[in-house]
């Protein structure tokens, strides 16, 4: 209501994998067509995202590499077969799940060379000032307008009203303490 876009996250689903990603390197051993089946279904429904996030897990049966790094997952699956036009957020590049691709900068070139639009370094303030160092990516075309688009959301015309009245409930209690 307010003009925030949704973002669905894990693509394709962390659902069947037991491990954390925070802390660990999660595997989901079932063939793709189970994954379509279950996992994936709610990205074929009318869902209107303007985000997709990638999950950190690795999906043998399909591809070697966790979905967030992996072409296969956001080309060929989001972007291909599901049609998905919106912008893709690599997760957290500082998870565990993460770092079977490398250091940061690797993280960081895997997951734009898969198919992210942007990617997120979230709880290591130093790794950010390594990538921002280190990294020179070079956005194209397509993530470029994606970007534009986002930045680009009409506002509503009305402020919701539960916003509104959690203003005035704020507006409120400034008053009653002034």
């Amino acid at each position: 209501e307010a003009g925030m876009g949704a973002v669905g996250k894990h693509f394709p689903g962390h659902g069947w994998a037991e491990a954390d990603s925070h802390v660990a390197i999660p595997r989901d051993e079932r063939e793709f067509a189970e994954i379509w089946e279950k996992d994936i279904a709610p990205y074929r429904s009318s869902l209107k995202l303007c985000g997709v996030m990638p999950a950190h897990v690795i999906y043998p049966q399909v591809d070697p590499s966790p979905a967030g790094f992996s072409r296969f997952w956001i080309q060929d699956v989001l972007r291909g077969k599901l049609d998905f036009a919106g912008i893709v957020f690599s997760d957290d590049l500082t998870m565990e799940g993460a770092t079977v691709v490398g250091d940061i900068v690797a993280r960081a070139d895997a997951a734009f060379s898969a198919g992210c639009d942007m990617v997120l370094v979230c709880n290591r303030p130093d790794l950010a000032d390594d990538l921002l160092a280190r990294w020179k990516p070079g956005l194209g075309a397509a993530s470029l307008g994606r970007i534009a688009a986002l930045r680009s959301q009409p506002t509503p015309a009305k402020e919701p009203a539960r916003l509104a009245a959690a203003r005035a409930g704020v507006a409120t209690l400034i008053a009653a303490d002034s």
